[in-house]
């Protein structure tokens, strides 16, 4: 038996959903991990044979993604909730599930292979001896990182995954044991998560059974345990398809460009270095016994056969090498790349030795910026669902009491425009009376409306205490 096969069969799983881009996904994976076969695998005729070649590369797959997960998602962005208590709670949980992290890395992946998802769950849940209700007092969440490879889009409606099966792999002893969780909507509107557990032999699964884990988990709710993260581009590769493309999807002939410039510039360097020609006499002399006079693993010392000399070699045409030209073709290369996948020119430069990237405040009106914004808007939905549903399992099943009702979640625009220009130009318009202070604390501090009127209702009462303080 199959996965797929057992999905279709039991959930009504359509195969064709992944299949008519399956080739592609395999493609993003083979340039996200840096080795493409059919391009990094390639063969010169050296007039006698065909010699087989490995392809150098600068992996722009996998920096691009990269970079776009750290712009997107960082350690300065925020996610506040209603008021200090709950806030207090939720960093706990922040901490505990490195929230911070799983997000960045989610926005990679899907940004390199156009989806990937984080499901939540929650274990040492004890169900009571009446059978009904849970002992959750020892309950915990985790969170889960889901590739592409092991999404399965069971419904989706204008592009959202509104129920889907996600497989993951786990070994115990040796043995290769394949997990499934099936999250369905029952006729109340309330998920329902199956679980299933594979052992696979020879890639057969056999389902085995499950000591402590419910086979069907009502989770009370129609909140996701589950949140897929997508870049926000149009699929102009599939149509009515629910998995999204990665930021280089239309720029694979330049990421190849990329790689046959480095590799042109690599081998330049290796080809034209500095040989010195020694006769095969010169090699070892005889002081008594026979002693080498060079290193023989020094590759710049290149013995002439006997008789031989350097002029019955045949000779380049020069000597300089081209490295400062193939240098600016690789820039060039790098600058169309940049514009493809939203970063504009000059955001990628190659010196000859290192690969760097810019770092300097971008306008708010350049490709970039719009490119981000856009993004964002994309990236908060699927953030929005991952913390709805943390904070959910770890109340409904947890020790947690955490309302994520009027939740803000706070992007790092640092890159856009700057924080400081942003403050100083807010605290003009708050003097001026054009806008609240409270307005001028969730625009400057990500807070919610509840947080800013407790913080300055905080401030006013310590007010009357500072003027006693001073008439002392």
């Amino acid at each position: 038996m199959k996965l797929e096969k057992f999905l279709q069969d039991n959930y009504g799983y359509n195969p064709e959903s992944k299949k008519n881009i399956k080739k592609y996904i395999e493609l993003w994976k083979a340039f996200y991990e840096g080795n493409v076969k059919s391009f990094h695998n390639y063969y010169i005729y050296n007039g006698q044979k065909k010699v087989n070649k490995q392809r150098y590369t600068l992996n722009m797959a996998k920096e691009i993604s990269e970079d776009w997960a750290d712009i997107l998602w960082s350690e300065k962005c925020k996610v506040s909730l209603k008021n200090e208590k709950t806030q207090q709670q939720f960093d706990e949980l922040l901490d505990i599930l490195d929230i911070n992290t799983v997000i960045n890395q989610s926005i990679e992946k899907s940004g390199a292979l156009g989806t990937s998802a984080v499901v939540v769950s929650a274990y040492d849940i004890i169900k009571n001896e009446d059978g009904m209700t849970l002992d959750v007092s020892n309950a915990k969440t985790r969170i889960n990182i889901v590739d592409i490879d092991w999404i399965y889009p069971l419904s989706w409606n204008n592009a959202e995954i509104t129920e889907c099966a996600f497989g993951s792999v786990e070994y115990i002893e040796g043995q290769k044991y394949i997990v499934l969780s099936v999250h369905k909507l029952n006729d109340t509107g309330n998920y329902i998560i199956y679980n299933h557990l594979f052992k696979e032999t020879n890639g057969n699964l056999t389902e085995i059974e499950q000591e402590d884990t419910e086979e069907a988990f009502d989770t009370m709710s129609n909140i996701k345990w589950f949140a897929v993260f997508k870049p926000l581009l149009t699929n102009n590769l599939f149509n009515n398809n629910p998995f999204g493309i990665p930021h280089y999807a239309n720029a694979i002939d330049v990421l190849k460009t990329v790689d046959i410039d480095f590799d042109a510039f690599k081998n330049e360097v290796k080809d034209g270095r500095r040989r010195t020609f020694a006769r095969a006499e010169m090699f070892n002399y005889d002081d008594g016994e026979q002693k080498l006079t060079f290193d023989p693993n020094d590759t710049d010392i290149y013995m002439l056969p006997k008789g031989a000399n350097k002029d019955d070699l045949i000779q380049q045409d020069h000597d300089n090498l081209r490295t400062a030209d193939q240098i600016n073709a690789i820039n060039t290369s790098l600058n169309i790349l940049g514009s493809k996948v939203g970063f504009g020119e000059n955001h990628y430069h190659f010196d000859g030795t290192n690969l760097s990237t810019a770092t300097a405040v971008i306008s708010s009106n350049s490709k970039m910026a719009r490119r981000m914004k856009k993004l964002q808007i994309g990236y908060e939905s699927a953030i929005y669902d991952l913390i709805k549903a943390i904070c959910y399992v770890s109340t409904q099943f947890g020790a947690y009491n955490i309302n994520t009702d009027d939740m803000v979640i706070q992007f790092d625009d640092s890159i856009v425009e700057d924080k400081e220009a942003e403050s100083i130009r807010a605290l003009r318009e708050y003097n001026a009376r054009l806008i609240s202070a409270v307005e001028y604390r969730q625009r400057i501090f990500g807070e919610t409306k509840e947080v800013a009127e407790e913080k300055i209702r905080e401030i006013q009462e310590l007010e009357p205490e500072t003027e006693e303080l001073v008439k002392e």
